[in-house]
């Protein structure tokens, strides 16, 4: 394992420059909010800002933050949540377990289940009734949403009415003509998330192969599968704009609502993209609200 982590590392270290330093104490959480540990795992942590008026129902945006499946933690999604909260929504980040906990994508993904699981819980505990679910996450976080809501949409705590997804790696396994950063990193990468032995040579083999179809969204879509709003910068180098593209035709030929914002021009961190980009996809976030919630 320790072998798999180097090359990870190594592969992916133009993404980990300047974004997390791996030695970080997690900061306090924001004013407004309160945290929750959800299991005993180190790394699982909920902020939970709530909006003013907490009377009646109130639709949760749940935030799952990226970093290569190996960084990060709820914090860096903070505003996104009190943005949510201001809105009226009950906003709220969450960490999960990471490959550098020799957690595979199963087990990050059932971590957010227990994590929703915990949420709802705790907000009756308050007195509080959550409506439906949200699920707004970037890059290995979308990812994660997608493993989650594909997975779990039927037993989900709270209900999920649909999820936005950028710059997601909907498909592990798309051939990009190793020009991305995921492409280059995959087999160590799929190898870390599976614990199987995932090579150019054995992917297509029935073990590895079922290991990574039980992790790859693209291959667990449905017609039952929540409605999916993505948005891909069109440039990106990390994660290649192909993954949204053919996510959204396999749910449209399932028959699942789903939409791609594109952004022109744009690389892998759209979440920094230009104000008037971000502001057409949060209205496209609001429209969707009113369709799905």
């Amino acid at each position: 394992m320790f072998k798999i982590l180097i090359s990870i590392l190594i592969a992916f270290g133009s993404v980990f420059s300047g974004i997390y330093d791996l030695a970080r104490p997690m900061p306090e959480v924001q004013d407004g909010g309160f945290r929750v540990h959800y299991t005993e795992a180190k790394h699982a942590y909920m902020d939970v800002y709530l909006p003013a008026d907490v009377k009646g129902t109130k639709n949760v945006v749940l935030c799952v933050h990226g970093g290569s499946w190996m960084l990060g933690d709820q914090t860096s999604f903070a505003n996104e949540a009190q943005q949510a909260a201001a809105h009226g929504y009950i906003g709220v980040t969450v960490d999960y377990s990471k490959i550098l906990d020799n957690a595979t994508a199963l087990e990050m993904a059932q971590e957010l289940q227990t994590a929703v699981k915990t949420l709802k819980a705790e907000l009756d505990t308050r007195g509080i009734q959550a409506g439906k679910l949200i699920l707004y996450s970037h890059s290995s976080g979308s990812h994660l949403a997608l493993l989650y809501a594909y997975r779990h949409h039927a037993d989900s705590a709270i209900p999920i009415g649909f999820l936005v997804a950028l710059s997601s790696p909907a498909d592990l396994t798309l051939e990009a003509g190793g020009k991305t950063v995921l492409e280059r990193g995959r087999s160590s990468l799929l190898t870390a998330l599976t614990h199987e032995n995932v090579t150019d040579r054995t992917l297509h083999k029935e073990k590895a192969q079922a290991a990574v179809k039980a992790i790859n969204p693209i291959d667990l879509v449905t017609p039952d599968v929540p409605p999916t709003l993505l948005a891909h910068g069109d440039d990106d180098d990390v994660v290649s704009y192909e993954n949204s593209v053919r996510l959204c035709e396999k749910l449209k030929a399932n028959g699942v609502a789903s939409e791609l914002v594109t952004y022109p021009g744009e690389g892998h961190f759209i979440r920094f993209s230009p104000d008037e980009m971000q502001r057409a996809l949060m209205q496209r976030v609001l429209e969707w609200a009113k369709m799905y919630l």
